[in-house]
């Protein structure tokens, strides 16, 4: 378990992987004629499946360190939120290149944003963009902590905009809405429980700490 826990944390490893997602989903099949009749069109599923997925990894992992955090597994993985999280960035930015291409250019990308599900989508980009230009440790120092955190929260806005987005670009389609939605919520919910049980077993260890050093005196 320490092995896989250290193998998990390493930085090559989880780079590798996040690279190596792109290359087995996106260039394999796009050099091998595994995209189909129409490749612009699976490209742009594709990506955009991709950027939900991590960005729905990156919202578990917080839940997941709260839930287990003597895990070192879990521990080892949240190292890496910040590289997955700029990784779903990325992987939006080339969906949004395929979007480009499959509209025949910049005019007809402008020309598609008479489609309700564009500006959802461009929205949730925004988010994940700002996002990931303050994701590093100079906009931590700059925001504060505290309002770093808050901002970052945003993600669970971006989520819910990219998951719309994609709901009704694939005409009410939710396939991935749910499968997101009810582990992370599942996740959200264990961690509330927890949180409001141990609240009072806090206040009672504080009873009693307080009690023995008034009964020591």
């Amino acid at each position: 378990m320490n092995r896989l826990a250290r193998i998990l944390g390493n930085r090559l490893f989880a780079l590798s992987t996040l690279i190596g997602i792109g290359i087995w989903l996106l260039v394999v099949p796009a050099l091998t004629g595994g995209l189909g009749a129409n490749p612009v069109e699976k490209l742009l599923h594709l990506t955009g499946e991709i950027a939900i997925w991590m960005l729905g990894a990156v919202l578990a992992l917080s839940p997941l360190r709260a839930l287990f955090p003597k895990s070192r597994i879990v521990a080892a993985l949240n190292r890496h939120r910040r590289a997955i999280g700029v990784s779903a960035c990325i992987y939006a930015l080339l969906h949004l290149a395929a979007h480009v291409v499959y509209e025949g250019g910049l005019d007809g990308l402008l020309r598609s944003f008479s489609k309700p599900f564009i500006w959802y989508g461009a929205a949730g980009l925004s988010i994940l963009i700002i996002l990931a230009v303050t994701s590093n440790q100079f906009s931590i120092r700059s925001l504060g902590g505290r309002n770093w955190k808050l901002l970052h929260r945003l993600a669970y806005i971006a989520a819910a905009l990219l998951v719309y987005h994609q709901a009704i670009a694939g005409k009410g389609h939710w396939h991935t809405g749910r499968w997101l939605f009810f582990p992370l919520a599942s996740l959200q919910l264990a961690r509330i429980t927890k949180q409001l049980f141990m609240r009072p077993a806090r206040k009672h260890r504080a009873t009693a700490i307080l009690t023995t050093v008034a009964n020591a005196r």
